[in-house]
């Protein structure tokens, strides 16, 4: 059974009549940004409009935005159960009642007929949405909402008749994520697949759900056998404790998943294995977030979506209740801070997730920020402590059908300035995610006769960290046919010292690209550069952070030119300044100094190649406050093992 209606009309708040799509379709064709709906629950006409002023209706945007409000309304239903909770005051009880008795019947409507039959080819098929997937994470939401319910209105938790309709939705989700599950791990051989941990996390929910109202259901076989919770963990989780896309966002997807189908467990009895990984897991975003708590998003995902953020936030929030992990916090109030206080009702909510107190503080784990190599995912953070900035290069492999191609990719960002992130990626829907994100010219790393970059997996060849600070040498072999890229990093005393070498068999064209994410201002003075950055963390000039200022030199002679590039993937139509900085030769080396401006009444930094030879050369650095060294970069074998540091620095 089919309609063309969208809303209940008799239900408040309304819920939207009629299948849902795919949410990665509410996207804007012209401008690739995320599209904004009138009012929730708005009639059959509803417009649908981009930033820039486009106006779309009808599908596919009808069906992206059901997806949305869908999630909204779970959202909802778990937000009133909690206010109920907090307060007791009854308005939160109907409503959250009211809107459960709502999105049932829209359920019971909209799978009458069974499966969708709208689903690409690819997709795992749900009823109620395009993608078992959003089902999933829908259904799970409203579970939760319903056990918070039951725990604090017993008598309607008894109430068989009043949570018939609930009980076959939930049976109805529990047979979509058993039949998904089984395509997937069995069909496709793709247990790791971060969609299985979320149709877990929906088996779990359900069966919780319907185990209270007297429903067979079996909790534990979702927990424990085979493609169970603690399967996935084993399976999807590297050893450096990054979900194997080494997917900022995927990562956390992931996570939350976890932690949601934990609920009511205690967390000193969890396996230890699993428990160990968790811990892990949470600890790759203390150690990749900046000292302000903004977390780069390396690989596809969103750069700024208040509802990633929400998402985030609540991985912090229940996170902390599973383990105390000293910088948690941080990310937590970062991420707080990005959203505004308005935004949080629901992860204010969330104390008492488990069922006893957090694990205590793993051993050696402290607030000490000191730079991070991720062994498995490739991701290096390079931070200065004294200066509150760091640099995270991606050094790892692909990442899968999420990953980029942009390896040794360096990414500046300060305390929570960002002067050259990671760009995310638009809604999926948009040609702009394959056709520019994840190619190579969107990222600040090496094209090579205007090609992208090949699949490859990085590799660290040298790694040291010390007193004296951070050096490290990354390659990308197999980038380009007949090239060599290196990327050689020192951070001390505040400043970063990056020299990237291309060496090809014959005379190649070579860019590598400088990609801000705010305003960049580009300097040439007798074949040497200078950048000064501004923070693009906020329009707003006043409020911004420190600059950044960068002193660029190159081997032979090369081309600084100031190119029109697109802004980080929350508004791919914004327009930025970038630069491709460029040149011919069979080897170059592009060196820069980075150190943001503390004083802006200081001098410029200055860098200079003082020798060049056949071994590699010799770089001298002044920074702004007249600290002079000189570092010796060398090309590393990348058939040698990873080992300490190159050549040191000579005052």
């Amino acid at each position: 059974m089919t309609t063309s209606s969208l809303v209940v009309p008799t239900s408040t708040p309304q819920v939207p009549r009629g299948r849902a799509g795919w949410w990665h379709e509410y996207v804007c064709p012209v401008h690739g940004t995320e599209l904004r709906a009138g009012a929730h629950g708005s009639v059959p006409s509803l417009a649908h409009t981009c930033p820039h002023g486009c106006v779309l209706r009808g599908e596919p945007f009808d069906g992206a935005w059901r997806v949305l409000e869908l999630q909204r309304c779970a959202r909802e239903v778990r937000e009133r159960a909690h206010s109920y909770v907090e307060t007791g005051e009854e308005s939160h009880r109907h409503a959250a009642r009211e809107l459960l008795t709502a999105c049932c019947e829209v359920y019971a409507e909209a799978v009458a007929d069974g499966w969708t039959d709208s689903a690409a080819s690819w997709m795992l098929r749900g009823k109620l949405f395009h993608q078992a997937l959003t089902e999933a994470i829908w259904g799970s939401s409203l579970a939760h909402g319903v056990l918070t319910l039951m725990d604090a209105d017993q008598r309607w938790a008894r109430s068989s008749q009043d949570l018939a309709q609930a009980a076959d939705l939930f049976a109805g989700l529990a047979s979509t994520v058993t039949e998904a599950r089984r395509v997937l791990v069995e069909d496709r051989g793709d247990e790791r697949n971060n969609y299985t941990a979320w149709l877990i996390c929906a088996g779990i929910s359900s069966a919780q759900v319907l185990h209270r109202l007297g429903r067979q259901a079996d909790v534990d076989a979702w927990l424990q056998g085979p493609a169970g919770l603690w399967s996935h963990v084993d399976v999807a989780v590297h050893g450096d404790g990054w979900e194997w896309e080494a997917s900022t966002y995927y990562h956390y997807f992931v996570l939350r998943a976890y932690l949601l189908a934990l609920r009511g467990r205690v967390p000193a009895e969890l396996p230890a294995s699993q428990r160990t990984t968790l811990v892990s897991m949470l600890q790759v975003l203390v150690d990749l977030a900046t000292d302000g708590g903004v977390v780069p998003v390396l690989h596809d995902g969103p750069y700024r979506r208040p509802q990633a953020l929400q998402e985030l936030l609540e991985v912090c929030v229940l996170g902390r209740q599973l383990v105390d992990l000293p910088g948690l916090e941080h990310v937590e109030n970062g991420t707080r801070a990005e959203l505004g206080p308005a935004a949080c009702t629901l992860e204010d909510q969330l104390g008492s997730w488990f069922a006893g107190p957090a694990l205590a503080t793993p051993h050696g784990r402290s607030l000490v920020r000191a730079s991070v190599s991720f062994a498995d995912a490739g991701h290096l953070v390079v931070r200065s402590a004294e200066s509150r900035w760091q640099a995270v290069v991606d050094a790892g492999p692909h990442g899968g059908a999420h990953g980029h191609l942009a390896k040794l990719a360096l990414y500046l960002y300060g305390d929570r300035e960002v002067w050259q992130p990671a760009p995310g990626v638009p809604p999926y829907g948009s040609v702009l995610r394959r056709e520019h994100y994840a190619r190579t010219g969107a990222h600040p790393t090496v094209r090579v006769d205007g090609q992208d970059q090949a699949e490859t997996t990085g590799r660290l060849l040298r790694w040291q960290v010390d007193e004296g600070g951070t050096r490290a040498v990354t390659a990308a072999p197999g980038a380009f046919d007949g090239a060599d890229l290196q990327r050689h990093l020192v951070m001390q005393d505040g400043v970063l010292l990056d020299a990237v070498h291309v060496r090809s068999t014959t005379d190649r064209s070579v860019v590598l690209a400088l990609r801000p994410a705010g305003h960049l201002v580009a300097e040439g003075q007798d074949g040497r550069f200078r950048t000064t950055w501004q923070d693009g963390s906020t329009s707003v000039a006043a409020d911004r952070g420190r600059d950044l200022r960068g002193a660029h030199a190159s081997s032979v002679a090369t081309e600084f030119t100031w190119t029109p590039v697109r802004g980080p993937s929350d508004d791919p139509a914004r327009v930025l300044g970038g630069v491709d900085w460029s040149g011919r030769s069979e080897e170059v080396w592009f060196v820069s100094l980075y150190e943001p401006a503390a004083d802006p009444a200081l001098p410029h930094p200055v860098v200079r190649i003082v020798a060049s030879q056949a071994q590699g050369i010799d770089v001298e650095a002044t920074t702004s406050r007249g600290h002079t060294f000189i570092h010796s970069f060398t090309p590393v074998s990348t058939e040698e093992p990873s080992s300490g540091a190159e050549q040191g620095t000579r005052p």
